[in-house]
């Protein structure tokens, strides 16, 4: 059992280590109006990054559907395993997940692991996270891909200027969530040190609201192959 990080206990104790809160939050109507509605269209486009026969690895346990949907993607013909740190989380997830084949661990994701995955995915998360940590966490989910593998970052963004919720956003973030204006500030991928390595793709919602932000390492094409061929038979 890995011990539960100082922010976790000082910044969102109120949430995750609250029983009826977090019950109250796991509730699919409440989740979508805390979303205002994105909800239901990110968790289809996450689904989209997720073949039928891949080895997913999510990173934080997340309230309303988004798992049991990834679940119910992969569980014939591939495999979910979950990553959190609140014990109360996972006992939690144990009995929502009673009849799913997830494996869920108490696992600090700052810390490397071994095993490769099609798809890592972070919902909510990175926006959660220290400076330092969030580097960690996300060199540790790219380190982690197989060859041709996906890193799934859903969180918030950097609304429109148009957008009417953009100042009290701000206001209730530095209130609440003190890491997460740096997502307004710089891309998700400018937290990874080997952003270089991999192709990003950014898809927005709600106003730019949220944001769904897939990494996937850049691998030569055939095009590519045959002009290297060409250079190297010349020389």
């Amino acid at each position: 059992m890995n011990e539960l990080p100082p922010y976790m206990q000082v910044l969102y104790d109120y949430i995750y280590g609250n029983r009826m809160v977090s019950g109250i939050l796991d509730d699919s109507r409440v989740n979508a109006v805390t979303t205002f509605g994105a909800s239901g269209k990110i968790i289809n486009d996450v689904l989209h990054d997720v073949t039928k026969n891949a080895h997913v690895l999510q990173i934080g346990l997340t309230f309303g559907k988004e798992i049991s949907a990834v679940y119910e993607k992969v569980k014939k013909h591939g495999k979910l395993d979950v990553f959190d740190v609140s014990e109360m989380q996972i006992e939690m997830a144990k009995d929502k997940y009673l009849d799913d084949d997830i494996c869920i661990t108490n696992y600090n994701a700052s810390m490397p692991w071994d095993e490769k995955y099609d798809v890592v995915i972070c919902y909510n998360l990175i926006s959660e996270l220290p400076p330092k940590t969030r580097q960690a966490v996300m060199d540790n989910v790219l380190n982690s891909l197989t060859n041709g593998g996906k890193a799934v970052f859903v969180d918030c963004a950097k609304p429109e200027m148009w957008n009417p919720l953009k100042y009290p956003l701000l206001w209730y973030n530095r209130l609440y969530r003190p890491f997460a204006e740096s997502l307004w500030n710089q891309p998700i991928e400018s937290f990874a040190t080997q952003k270089d390595e991999f192709r990003w793709h950014h898809t927005y919602y709600r106003g730019h609201m949220y944001q769904k932000t897939v990494a996937v390492r850049k691998i030569l094409s055939g095009e590519d192959v045959l002009k290297l061929t060409k250079i190297f038979r010349g020389k």
